[in-house]
């Protein structure tokens, strides 16, 4: 009811001609909306600022939520302390984060003005610059969903079996040489799973983005920077009242999901 009916009724309003406010005169226009998608540079702009984003967010949050829960597995006390105040970020409202991130990097404010000497970056708002906002946009999404794959990880490495550290230890290895050899190729299904995960959050980034254009009239600021598909197809459907349009948009959001996992169960590789 709450899955299946949405997204089959979201195909079918795909190929028809529907006003969100005459929701009932629906008109079947048959692949209109796909072929007009396909003739949209805004679609394909929107389209590829997302994949941007999953290219960036998914190898960095996955590389560093596995670095994290190494340190983590390795921490004596507290261990159930840290792995709560990681994980206290994904639970925090995305309003209340993304606002205080805002705060960090303005023009002037502590993180703008430290990545100004450590990276060369102007020491601007990054949130109301086209070339900084869609960075911006993805460090506060790593920051708030990094926390659940540390959280994923470090049951993995928990699972991993202690002789397998002690032979390697007897061999010589050092710490580095144990992560690499035995912890990393121990825990690929959790990677799998990261990977997999990641992609289909980050590929529909919404929330952040919204927050970014102030709930303003456009979304997408600044200059379509963080305009993502999810943002794109909510503009058709909910600012525009073209919710076949929309729904169009969607249905190809639902093909790039499940194409892009079964890609990347093809592409990783059987050891890592």
């Amino acid at each position: 009811m709450w899955f299946v009916y949405p997204i089959v009724d979201s195909v079918v309003l795909a190929f028809q001609q529907v006003d969100l406010f005459n929701f009932s005169q629906r008109s079947f226009i048959g692949l209109t909306n796909f072929l007009q998608l396909w003739q949209d540079p805004a679609f394909h702009q929107s389209l590829f600022i997302t994949m941007v984003f999953v290219v960036l967010v998914v190898p960095a949050q996955t590389v560093f939520a596995l670095v994290l829960a190494a340190i983590l597995h390795s921490v004596g006390m507290g261990k159930t302390f840290f792995r709560t105040a990681f994980f206290l970020p994904y639970m925090t409202s995305t309003v209340a984060v993304t606002t205080v991130f805002m705060k960090l990097f303005v023009a002037g404010g502590p993180l703008a003005t430290l990545a100004a000497r450590v990276f060369g970056v102007s020491n601007e708002t990054w949130y109301a610059e086209p070339s900084l906002a869609l960075p911006f946009l993805v460090i506060v999404y790593v920051y708030m969903y990094i926390g659940l794959y540390v959280v994923v990880f470090v049951g993995g490495i928990e699972n991993v079996p202690a002789e397998l550290h002690e032979a390697a230890k007897v061999d010589g290895a050092g710490v580095l040489q144990r992560f690499r050899f035995v912890t990393v190729p121990s825990v690929r299904p959790y990677v799998f799973f990261v990977v997999v995960a990641g992609f289909i959050q980050a590929v529909q980034v919404f929330d952040q983005a919204y927050v970014i254009a102030s709930n303003g009239a456009i979304l997408g600021s600044p200059a379509g920077a963080t305009a993502t598909l999810v943002i794109f197809l909510y503009q058709q459907a909910f600012r525009l009242n073209n919710l076949g349009y929309g729904s169009a948009a969607a249905v190809v959001l639902l093909l790039i999901v499940f194409l892009g996992t079964v890609l990347t169960r093809k592409l990783l590789p059987e050891r890592l």
